[in-house]
């Protein structure tokens, strides 16, 4: 996979470039929404790949990155966001999370979702770590996204997080000279990932994040000796037996990620004078570099710290704690240059998707146009025969151009008859019986994206009305609607009731349909490329319902093309 350079817009970062389970059936109306981007009755008309948006919801931070998958099956970042929210400021020791951090943190999640619909993302991803994942309080947070804004947060396993980290940065970085250790400190925990381009040879977690450490042991600006000594016996007591199995598997490579490493990357560069940074490249951080700023850091108070060249002033306050890990990584593995690399656990979220969810990101790059995009998946979700649904289509949308004077309707009323063709008979996924009632249901509950309610009500109702009865008024789904929406589900469930039945084989043996509008009297003329008694007796008998909403009288004929000589 493929990702582009990183540009700055504007003042903020911009980065260019087997049968399914089903839940028990609601009621008639009622709408099931999850991860995708909720867009209440604003369609989607911007063609365009599979758009994905991911969150990380960080103890220190939150951090946002929206991709589109690219023709070459890769991706390209089109916004990128970072906030410093602290919201594990004071439950990495207490496990509550402050009430003011909720909120802000609910607040810059609100303006990401917003950033994510004006970009029209197809999924919206949010993985929260450590801080909300130790808090007693954390399932409310949860609970708050989720009534608050529909967001669906995902809390992550440490063991999790380190594999999604793995998968991010595998991407980024060659390792093809030998396994590679990756080293990632957040805020909360601090992950050691040792790796190859084939596979992860190790992915642990310690509870060992800059704010953890700093909440723990750093009561003093400056910090004096004893904390500082503490400190260090903690992390040794903690990684002394990974230490080793890192040491067994031989990394030639150190890659370091996330914030903690590199603003102190930022840090070593900094110190120098403009000549000596000239030869310093930005993306590593020497040993030798390190050294020199550690022993100011653990020296310096606040202030001096807010007064650093490349430090983030947020991080000011918990850098000392990082760079205490830091230099213990350094002297114990023999590490002589730390690689550092902007790929971090949000692209391995967007990875992650795009392998499990492999045909829907195929199909993006088939299909641009996002609503038909999403009709297809379902179609295909549920097994359907594509070449059917496909070619009834095909036959509706011809009969829907050659009857305006009849039903004079407008465009959007002509797309929601082809995607209503495309999912008729989707239904049989559940069973035969009923299968046209159990289309409405995948229709109205599939998560189909770009839809306002309205039009899946819409789209629904004329696949649930393309056999069997016509509608009710008992029935009360359609019932639901208003009488001009009726009126329109009347009209396209009569044109897809006689293109189903003209493919009444599956074989696509209609080619052409010509239609002649005279004395009340609608005559279909079909062309055909073998014998066709059975689409004409299956649409004459379908033809029930064309016939009292348009008050016509339906006749049909056949002629067979001749094959060629």
């Amino acid at each position: 996979m493929n990702s582009s350079h990183t540009t700055r817009t504007g003042g903020s970062l911009k980065k260019k470039g087997s049968r399914t389970v089903l839940p028990s059936r609601p009621k008639a109306g009622a709408r099931i929404t999850g991860g995708k981007t909720p867009r209440p009755g604003k369609p989607l008309s911007t063609p365009h790949g599979l758009r994905i948006a991911a969150i990380d919801i960080g103890t220190n931070s939150l951090h946002m990155v929206i991709v589109e998958v690219t023709e070459t099956m890769g991706f390209k970042v089109l916004s990128s966001e970072k906030e410093l929210t602290q919201l594990g400021r004071e439950s990495l020791v207490r496990h509550v999370l402050p009430r003011p951090a909720m909120t802000h943190t609910l607040g810059v999640l609100s303006r990401y979702m917003r950033v994510a619909q004006s970009l029209e993302c197809d999924r919206i991803l949010a993985f929260a770590t450590s801080a909300v994942r130790e808090s007693v309080n954390g399932g409310d947070f949860v609970l708050m996204a989720k009534t608050q804004l529909g967001l669906d947060i995902r809390v992550i396993s440490s063991q999790e997080e380190a594999r999604l980290i793995y998968l991010a940065v595998r991407q980024a970085v060659g390792m093809e000279e030998g396994p590679a250790l990756i080293i990632d400190i957040g805020g909360g925990s601090a992950e050691l990932i040792v790796g190859t381009p084939d596979k992860a040879l190790l992915l642990e977690s310690r509870k060992l994040g800059a704010s953890r450490l700093t909440q723990q042991f750093i009561q003093h600006d400056p910090p004096d000796k004893a904390e500082l000594r503490e400190l260090h016996k903690h992390i040794h007591i903690t990684l002394k037996g990974l230490i080793s199995r890192i040491r067994s598997l031989h990394p030639a490579k150190f890659i370091g990620t996330s914030g903690t490493l590199e603003n102190l990357a930022a840090l070593c560069v900094g110190q120098h004078d403009q000549e000596v940074a000239r030869h310093r490249v930005n993306s590593e951080m020497r040993y030798e570099d390190f050294e020199i700023i550690y022993r100011r850091l653990i020296r310096s108070t606040l202030k001096d710290r807010l007064k650093m060249p490349g430090l983030d002033p947020g991080r000011a306050g918990q850098i000392i704690a990082g760079a205490v890990l830091v230099n213990y990584l350094f002297e114990q593995l023999d590490i002589p240059v730390i690689e550092i690399s902007d790929r971090a656990m949000r692209e391995g979220m967007i990875i992650d998707y795009m392998q499990t969810h492999w045909p829907k990101v195929r199909l993006s790059v088939e299909i641009t146009e996002p609503r038909r995009r999403s009709v297809i998946e379902l179609g295909r979700r549920c097994n359907y025969d594509e070449n059917h649904h496909q070619q009834v289509a095909k036959l509706a949308l011809s009969i829907f151009d050659q009857t305006t004077r009849l039903h004079h309707l407008e465009q959007r009323h002509r797309e929601s008859l082809e995607y209503a063709a495309m999912l008729h008979d989707i239904g049989w996924h559940i069973g035969h019986s009923g299968h046209h009632k159990h289309s409405y249901y995948l229709i109205k509950n599939g998560d189909l994206e770009g839809f306002s309610p309205v039009e899946l009500e819409i789209i629904g109702n004329v696949a649930r009305y393309h056999r069997r009865s016509m509608p009710k008024k008992s029935h009360e789904a359609y019932m639901s609607l208003t009488l001009a929406e009726r009126s329109v589900v009347d009209k396209l469930a009569a044109i897809l009731r006689v293109a189903d039945g003209m493919d009444r084989g599956h074989y696509k043996n209609v080619q052409r349909v010509r239609l002649s509008l005279r004395n009340r009297k609608a005559a279909f003329a079909l062309t055909t490329q073998a014998d066709c008694e059975l689409e004409l007796w299956a649409a004459r008998h379908k033809a029930d319902m064309f016939e009292k909403v348009f008050k016509v009288q339906v006749e049909l004929s056949a002629r067979q093309k001749k094959p060629a000589s």
